[in-house]
């Protein structure tokens, strides 16, 4: 028995989720209904979303099929079946006609399904002849029609959006339908922006923002992803290529939500690749502690009887297998090592923070060159693949000119850290603790800072303020029940005694505290008069 093939093809992936496919699917199932002579092929071909008037598919669905009937897979006397003679392509018809005449030259029929015509043989010596090569034609005019008015449109959008007109089309979130900021959404956009900058990644930003904004209620971490690499958010429109030539982006077609140094900073490390650690939601110290031992993180453990502690979570869940370092140690006493000790990682956190001109100005040229090296790639596969045309060889030589002069600027531009001053590290410390811990524990974690236990020893290796010293040692020495203190030596010279948390001592000093009036005197016409101010 012969054998049927079917060919499936639509244009946009957009059409993957409409009826296109599905009544190409019926019209087979029908034609095969009633034509039982023949036995369907297991085999398909499909170019779904694939264009029919560039020749993508002949690289695809429809250049597997022709290669199947060259190489005898597909014989004499079987049948491909197709919705209409477009779906097999609308290129010109001096290219489109040969293709089709050797299919029906090898003795396969083209069944078209929406007017049930068979092109075969003895078919296109009559005036199915005339009749294929006018439903190419027209094929081919209009597809060729439609390409060149969205191009000439395209062009009147660029030109438009370049003179500072705007660009209309589907804006995120943070800008309205006429492309201007939403002023109360943008702060978050900001955020989500410095956060990933600062180590927090996209499901532990989308837990700080959830609930906080109606619009922002239905985002999903993928969402986030998007945003951060969108350049709309510094005012940015990439237009379409134009006869496959990629365009140059357009500045300040939109206003700019995050300024470029941080959009940039965001692009680094999204290109970097590097898995972010995540930042703890409860504790400070999450991350940040590690087994001298076995290097795993320290994890907190509370229990009702006693302030909570850490330990090496190795040694917490396998037990003597997973590590042999069994002291836990208050976290109590590994805060205050922390607050001692991590000056150094906050001062390169600042500088993080505090960059100069130059140093912005590095991280935005590095920024341009990666995007402009995609584009001159881009470039030279088009040249490549088509040619020496004009229009490929002009876009690739306008990319190496852009390229050459980065490259230059950035070989002459200074760039010396922005002065990072000890105001500025306390700063950071002080507004980061008092609103933000789960960023400061990010920044921390980010600059390399580590606090490491091997049983009662403490070790960071950051500088002391006053020593000049690169490692500090701490010892801890266990608690002292009747002063409700911990004990802690300090590189081998000086002790401490830590109140506990919610000793009875302390609860007992601070009511007293809180119960003694604060007073001020006031004088008016030569009187004094104490008031309560507490």
């Amino acid at each position: 028995m012969p054998t049927a093939y079917s060919y499936i093809r639509f244009s946009s992936a957009q059409q993957a989720h409409g009826d296109s496919l599905a009544r190409q699917h019926e019209y087979i199932a029908r034609w095969l209904i009633t034509h039982t002579e023949y036995v369907r092929s297991d085999l398909s071909f499909k170019d779904l979303g694939i264009s029919g008037y560039s020749g993508k598919h002949l690289d695809n669905g429809f250049g597997k099929l022709l290669a199947a009937i060259e190489t005898g897979v597909i014989k004499s006397g079987d049948v491909i079946l197709i919705e209409a003679i477009d779906r097999t392509g609308r290129l010109e018809p001096t290219q489109m006609f040969p293709l089709l005449a050797d299919i029906v030259n090898a003795g396969v029929d083209i069944v078209t399904l929406d007017d049930g015509i068979t092109y075969n043989r003895e078919s296109v010596n009559t005036n199915h002849l005339f009749l294929l090569m006018a439903k190419i034609q027209q094929a081919h005019q209009y597809s060729d029609a439609l390409s060149r008015r969205i191009k000439e449109a395209y062009v009147r959008k660029r030109a438009k959006a370049a003179e500072g007109g705007g660009a209309k089309r589907r804006t995120p979130l943070w800008l309205d339908a006429e492309g201007k900021l939403v002023e109360d959404v943008a702060p978050f956009i900001v955020s989500i922006f410095q956060d990933y900058a600062d180590g927090i990644g996209e499901r532990r930003i989308l837990a700080r923002i959830r609930g906080q904004h109606p619009l922002l209620d239905n985002l999903n971490p993928t969402t986030i992803k998007k945003w951060l690499r969108n350049p709309t958010a510094i005012g940015r429109w990439q237009p379409w290529p134009i006869d496959g030539v990629e365009q140059a982006p357009i500045e300040d077609v939109y206003p700019a939500v995050v300024s470029k140094e941080l959009w940039h900073r965001v692009q680094k490390r999204l290109a970097s690749g590097t898995k972010i650690k995540s930042a703890s939601t409860l504790y400070l110290l999450s991350g940040l502690v590690k087994c001298g031992r076995c290097g795993k993180n320290f994890g907190v453990v509370n229990t009702k009887r006693s302030p909570a502690v850490m330990l090496c979570m190795g040694r917490h869940r396998l037990g003597e297998a997973g590590c042999s370092n069994s002291r836990s140690i208050p976290m109590h006493v590994l805060d205050f090592v922390r607050s001692q000790t991590m000056y150094g990682a906050m001062q390169r956190a600042a500088a993080s923070q505090n960059l100069s001109s130059g140093e912005k100005r590095m991280i935005e040229i590095d920024g341009e060159l990666t995007e402009l090296r995609r584009r001159e790639t881009n470039a030279a596969d088009a040249v490549v693949q088509y040619g020496l045309a004009k229009v490929f060889t002009d876009a690739l030589d306008k990319v190496l000119v852009l390229i050459d002069q980065l490259e230059q600027e950035k070989a002459l531009l200074k760039v010396a850290p922005a002065p990072s001053t000890l105001d500025d590290m306390i700063d950071l410390q002080h507004t980061l603790m008092d609103d933000d811990e789960q960023r400061l524990n990010a920044l921390l974690q980010g600059v390399g800072y580590s606090i490491v236990c091997d049983d009662s020893t403490i070790t960071v290796d950051e500088p002391h303020l006053q020593t000049g010293g690169i490692t500090q040692v701490y010892e801890y020495k266990g608690s002292h029940r009747p002063t409700e203190t911990y004990r802690v030596i300090e590189n081998g010279r000086i002790e401490h005694h830590l109140d506990m948390p919610n000793s009875k001592r302390v609860a007992a000093a601070i009511a007293e505290l809180e119960a003694t009036p604060i007073t001020q005197t006031l004088r008016w016409n030569g009187e004094e008069f104490v008031e309560d101010v507490s």
